[in-house]
């Protein structure tokens, strides 16, 4: 672990560590920026990021090595049995870094749209050694292929953008591409993780030849019901279509949550 860190954040269990980081280091960032130049990970110690002060993810994974403990613990968990991942939104890169990290034979695709992620997405694959074993593909993952619009989210946030259904002050045009045209559709797939801010049934609907053909052992993603009804996505449109495919879904938190944690698995 990262002995830069302050002693607390190495020894406290993190969700212990992540309710000392809101009371007293968020505030205090400021003191602690080498943490963000190369913060190493709670589950893969020999595993570095490089990270943006003030950004939600980033300050998590800065002072604790962690982000998502659970989510953490169960791609850790999948990732040392090896195979591949398709991470859908991976943002700076913090799940495909640890998939990939994870075991010798381990593959990872990683769909990042938001142009503002992109530099530093590749320097952290790079900076671990990783450049064979993640490929990165600069666009959206959405049910068609063509353009879209994409509201980049608050400035100090990297986490928080995703596809808008019109254009406005912080939207920009991204390319968009089903998973099936830039993944090989006769290889099988550990896991596709997609968390793309409540476009996830989108994402989804994108790899159907994959998923038809039960090519997917494993699939988590997040029913963003907020954010699905800005885009007109009823709220139950990823588990009807992955039922409709042969898969079957469980969710992983309080079904009135406004976000919801689902997981499916081949019937």
């Amino acid at each position: 672990m990262n002995e830069s860190r302050p002693i607390a954040m190495r020894i406290l269990p993190a969700r212990f560590a992540i309710s000392l980081c809101d009371r007293f280091y968020f505030a205090r960032r400021d003191r602690w920026q080498q943490l963000y130049r190369n913060a190493s990970l709670r589950a893969l110690p020999g595993v570095s990021m490089q990270l943006v002060p003030g950004d939600r993810v980033s300050d998590l994974i800065a002072f604790t090595g962690m982000y998502e403990a659970e989510l953490t613990r169960r791609v850790s968990r999948l990732a040392r049995k090896g195979g591949k991942m398709i991470d859908v939104g991976a943002n700076l890169g913090y799940f495909s870094l640890l998939w990939a990290a994870s075991h010798p034979a381990n593959k990872c695709i990683s769909f990042e749209a938001a142009p503002r992620n992109l530099d530093i997405l590749r320097n952290n694959v790079e900076q671990n050694g990783l450049g064979t074993k993640i490929r990165i593909i600069p666009k959206a993952a959405a049910a068609q292929s063509g353009r879209l619009f994409f509201d980049l989210g608050p400035e100090d946030q990297r986490g928080w953008g995703g596809i808008a259904s019109v254009r406005g002050e912080r939207q920009i045009e991204v390319e968009a591409v089903r998973i099936d045209e830039e993944v090989a559709n006769d290889e099988p797939v550990a896991l596709l993780k997609v968390d793309v801010e409540g476009a996830d049934a989108w994402a989804l609907m994108g790899c159907d030849q994959l998923l038809r053909a039960k090519l997917v052992e494993e699939i988590w993603f997040e029913q963003n019901k907020p954010r699905m009804k800005t885009l007109g996505i009823q709220e139950n449109a990823a588990q009807e279509y992955l039922e409709s495919v042969g898969y079957c879904c469980t969710p992983h938190d309080n079904l009135d949550s406004a976000v919801v944690e689902w997981s499916a698995v081949r019937q």
